[in-house]
């Protein structure tokens, strides 16, 4: 959907835990009557009783000893794979424009790869990924921090980033030294996580490698303290959040999850040939779309919505396709829209914009702005990865594109683009989840439906 006003994304980012009682003796008479037993004259000789064999002494069991600092502090080692805790988020901005945070349910997803490049010596590759957190409004922010732990002692150790660093590792009177390489990448329109990444290079015999995650509370400077320091885990402030510890050797034991394929329930067979639809090209395109008029409220200081008319539309188009040497491209659809603006009345066009898989007629949608969207597709049987983007491109007329970037395998040509107009004043809460629908169900009213490709 494209606005005269574009949301302001909060990209708040960082780099990357017996009483008993008594009473009276009583007997039972043959008249069931109950009497207290009081007979001092009447002695009973005791009949002689064996002496009792001697028992054997029973055997003392050592208390198991813990195997590593995990296993003697009750932290659980997570393998690979998604896993969620408690975390700080951004779900808005203070009036001197700082994150205001709260705490909620974060997801982390942990993966790990392990090469042997010499006799003596491995190196192990880790990623450490956050889901970005969407709140109502569109922006979208994360705060957390990640290390490298040593699961034996508990020694954890944060990297500067960027820098090949060697480290040395004492485990009682074993040593071990160490170079381990830290980086960061922001999502993008292409990138859906905020993302940590480790090369760490070690002993092909040491088997202790951990990495840890946890929220950041910005108001304690815990992040700068534990850089190229080491530290015992317990004693890492990380507030009211959670601490997820990953173990390298679990995580190389883990099965991958495969997770069903996103909107498989909707698919038809064939879509587009069955229905009889074509694609145009690229250019200049011209539809019956949603023009819209605004004017700015002097009082508000809103954009206030005048007219909203069914009418013929123009737009510019154009894709283009580049092989990212993966095994995977990226395809880009452009929507160049001409506005008429002043500083306080708004004329342009309104429109719905995305993808669509035309064997399957499958929409994949994107949450908000600037950031990816990840999709699982199936084709033939085989399941694939793709992420969807979109984002805004000012030109240097002062228009803005919308632009639409799509990385899927190389070999996936079943991807069209649509069009159509946006007719209603819709209320969006961009914190849910981006659900996968059928073209079918996109609502359009008496506006066309234009495919590009």
């Amino acid at each position: 959907m494209k606005y005269k006003g574009l949301y302001v994304l909060v990209a708040v980012t960082m780099l990357a835990f017996v009483a008993g009682c008594g009473e009276k003796q009583r007997e039972e008479t043959p008249q069931n009557q109950i009497t207290e037993a009081v007979n001092p004259e009447i002695t009973v000789t005791p009949e002689p009783t064996a002496t009792p064999e001697p028992t054997a002494t029973p055997k003392l069991t050592a208390t198991p000893v813990p195997a590593n600092y995990m296993e003697a502090n009750g932290i659980e080692v997570l393998g690979m794979g998604r896993h969620t805790g408690k975390g700080y988020v951004a779900t808005g901005v203070d009036e001197n424009g700082g994150p205001i945070l709260e705490i909620a349910d974060c997801d982390y997803i942990f993966t790990v790869e392990e090469e042997e490049i010499e006799s003596e010596t491995k190196v192990i590759h880790v990623t450490v990924e956050r889901v970005p957190y969407v709140n109502a409004d569109g922006g979208w922010s994360c705060l957390f921090f990640s290390g490298f732990v040593d699961l034996k002692t508990g020694k954890a150790y944060s990297p500067v980033r960027g820098e090949l660093q060697t480290i040395l590792l004492e485990q009682g009177e074993e040593s071990h030294i160490m170079q381990i390489l830290a980086e960061y990448e922001s999502p993008s329109v292409t990138r859906p996580y905020y993302t940590d990444r480790y090369t760490l290079v070690c002993p092909s015999d040491y088997e202790d490698a951990g990495f840890y995650v946890t929220g950041w509370d910005q108001s304690m400077d815990v992040y700068v303290e534990r850089l190229e320091c080491w530290k015992k885990l317990q004693f890492i402030r990380h507030g009211k959040s959670d601490m997820l510890v990953f173990g390298v050797d679990k995580g190389l034991a883990t099965e991958p999850e495969k997770k069903p394929a996103d909107g498989a329930e909707f698919a038809e067979e064939n879509y587009f040939e069955e229905n009889g639809l074509t694609t145009r090209g690229e250019g200049r395109v011209t539809y019956l779309g949603t023009e819209v008029y605004q004017k700015l409220n002097d009082e508000t200081g809103i954009w206030d919505v005048i007219s909203v008319d069914t009418k013929e539309v123009e737009v510019d188009f154009s894709v283009t396709e580049e092989l990212l040497g993966d095994g995977t491209k990226l395809i880009t659809g452009r929507f160049g829209f001409v506005d008429e603006v002043t500083e306080t009345e708004y004329r342009g066009v309104s429109a719905k914009s995305g993808v669509v898989d035309k064997q399957t007629g499958l929409v994949y949608p994107v949450r908000t702005y600037g950031i990816a969207e990840p999709f699982v597709i199936e084709k033939d049987g085989e399941q694939r990865s793709i992420l969807v983007g979109r984002d805004f491109l000012e030109r240097e007329d002062g228009n803005v594109d919308v632009v639409i970037s799509v990385v899927c395998p190389e070999d996936y040509d079943d991807l069209v683009f649509f069009l159509t107009g946006n007719y209603m004043e819709e209320e969006v809460d961009y914190s849910k989840p981006a659900e996968v629908v059928s073209i079918r169900d996109l609502e359009h009213g008496e506006t066309d439906l234009v495919f590009l490709r």
